[in-house]
């Protein structure tokens, strides 16, 4: 019975009329509101976001061995790309990101498309919008060119760590906020249907990019701590950490924990409404890749979102290496594959 009166706040009772079993023969006369259309017609088409599949990572061995087999988009700046890339790769960019990907899709469904950036954040970040778009076929390159080889490693390695502040954790479960309404936005006015609203969004969302201050924040600074509303994403274990007698604390007062698949409480169903439409926020993951998918999806349905890069690899290194439950999230020197790429154009 919960869940009925959270879907939406005001407005799914149509969905759900097991909440009207206490009346007879209910009349409902109204419409869904905007905002809640695209959110249905989301969780609809497959909810990518809050699914098993997000955010499509496709591992560096898979990638070489079937370098045929994939359609290669390099989203780093040119320079980047020139210093080195993986072989056949395209050099693009978010401006045209979308109508590549439509090209490429239509010239051979068949074959998959791997979307590749430094480090693996941006890539999750587009290839989660991507498939917000029906391209089924995206994947993104887990850690980027970083895992590729170790000439493009530096940045991860440089995060790997543990935040100053840590000895300031704790492992108290915040309570969420209460349910609120979802965010507003205007379209054109010739855009009429749900379906091209949404693609509408997905679009302008891609076109937006992914910049420092606006999708994401490098640092876990006090600034950033202050200004947002913090949340974790991920397992339990990622947001507390007992036992406390092993020296480790679980999260910066005040963060809140969202669950990741399968009980993921980014779910119009679940806890999505709590988050306050108004407010800034701030969310990682262990990795930052599950977490800039989810910062993609969330700013589709129009919260003011941000990921923190590397997420738990820059705030408790030790803890994703120690613990089991972590460490399929923990980047890992040892896992660089070193394999070659190709220099200029």
């Amino acid at each position: 019975m919960k869940h009925c009166f959270k879907l939406f706040a005001i407005i799914l009772i149509s969905f759900f009329p097991g909440c009207l079993s206490d009346i007879e023969n209910p009349t409902i006369n109204f419409e869904l509101q905007e905002e809640a259309k695209i959110l249905h017609y989301l969780e609809s088409n497959g909810d990518f976001a809050n699914s098993e599949f997000a955010p499509a990572i496709i591992n560096p061995q898979v990638l070489f061995y079937n370098l045929q087999s994939y359609f290669i988009l390099d989203i780093r700046d040119s320079n980047e790309y020139l210093f080195g890339h993986i072989e056949n790769a395209l050099n693009v960019t978010s401006e045209n990101l979308y109508e590549i990907t439509d090209s490429l899709y239509s010239l051979q469904t068949g074959k998959k498309i791997v979307v590749v950036c430094g480090d693996g954040q941006a890539s999750a970040y587009f290839t989660c919008l991507l498939r917000l778009a029906n391209f089924e076929n995206v994947f993104c390159l887990k850690y980027g060119m970083a895992y590729w080889n170790i000439d493009f490693s530096l940045q991860w390695l440089s995060v790997l760590g543990e935040d100053l502040d840590s000895h300031k954790y704790d492992n108290v479960n915040y309570l969420k906020l209460p349910i609120s309404n979802l965010p507003k936005y205007n379209f054109p006015a010739s855009i009429k249907s749900t379906e091209e609203k949404v693609l509408y969004r997905i679009k302008e969302v891609i076109k937006n990019g992914f910049k420092q201050n606006i999708n994401y924040t490098p640092n876990f600074d006090a600034g950033t701590k202050s200004t947002h509303l913090k949340i974790c994403y991920g397992v339990e274990k990622l947001y507390n950490y007992p036992p406390r007698d092993l020296g480790f604390y679980g999260h910066t007062a005040g963060t809140l924990w969202y669950s990741i698949y399968p009980n993921s409480d980014f779910k119009s169903s679940e806890d999505l409404q709590t988050l306050p439409a108004e407010q800034k926020i701030l969310i990682y993951s262990g990795d930052g890749q599950s977490s800039a998918c989810m910062a993609a999806y969330l700013t589709v349905l129009g919260y003011d979102v941000k990921t923190l890069l590397y997420g738990g690899n820059q705030l408790f290194y030790s803890r994703m290496r120690l613990d089991p439950l972590l460490q399929d999230e923990a980047f890992k020197s040892e896992e660089i594959m070193n394999y070659p790429y190709v220099v200029g154009n």
